[in-house]
């Protein structure tokens, strides 16, 4: 009897190691699903197929730029000029009293603790400490760029936030929240999806956002 009562004991305990380890499966493959859905897809640059090479120098470039303001040191020298309880909306506004607008570039820089001891800058810069500031306080930010494709020199550059569970545009230079069928007014908005594509940066992935700000 006690033989039996061992050997039934034992099948039952693989039985229950059988049943947690299926579902640790079953929750992880959940929980890969749910990263897929919940957070937008990125694409590295040098895995990306058929990418231009005038593609690839300025998403590196811009890339570099957010993996600076995303290192804990500029996120710690920038949040020390912040009011920790500020949330994306605040940064927004306390920005433009950091900030003015210049029109020649000659001296900009960006890394956001020199702009914002310069006090100046044009859209890059306006979206370097945009973005940086909202990094360093925890929101997910990232910069965005209007690109000639003929050239790929960019055209124009402003920022996102992942806000209420979807990226809105953030356009610090031109103090304007959440409006990204705007820049159909200006010379180079109808190029929108054609020969100027718009693309997002992050630290270490870039992806194609045209649809969002193209009306065709």
């Amino acid at each position: 009897m006690k033989s039996r009562k061992t050997h039934s004991a034992k099948k039952h305990w693989q039985k229950q190691k059988w049943i947690v380890a299926v579902s640790i499966l079953i929750l992880t493959a959940v929980l890969l699903i749910a990263a897929f859905t919940w957070f937008p897809s990125k694409t590295p640059v040098n895995n990306a197929p058929d990418v231009p090479e005038g593609l690839k120098t300025l998403a590196n470039h811009y890339m570099n730029v957010m993996h600076n303001l995303n290192s804990t040191q500029t996120k710690t020298s920038m949040a020390s000029r912040l009011n920790p309880s500020y949330n994306q909306t605040d940064i927004f506004s306390w920005e433009q009293t950091k900030l003015t607008f210049a029109n020649d570039p000659n001296g900009f820089f960006e890394d956001p603790t020199q702009i914002l001891d310069s006090g100046k800058g044009i859209c890059v810069q306006w979206s370097d400490v945009y973005v940086s500031a909202c990094l360093s306080l925890g929101y997910q930010s990232r910069l965005v760029a209007a690109v000639d494709t003929t050239t790929w020199n960019y055209i124009h550059v402003w920022a996102e936030d992942y806000y209420n569970g979807t990226w809105v545009h953030v356009d610090p230079s031109d103090r304007v929240w959440n409006n990204p069928t705007r820049y159909q007014s200006w010379d180079w908005g109808g190029a929108i999806g054609s020969t100027v594509r718009v693309y997002s940066f992050e630290d270490g992935a870039y992806h194609d956002v045209t649809s969002s700000y193209s009306t065709h």
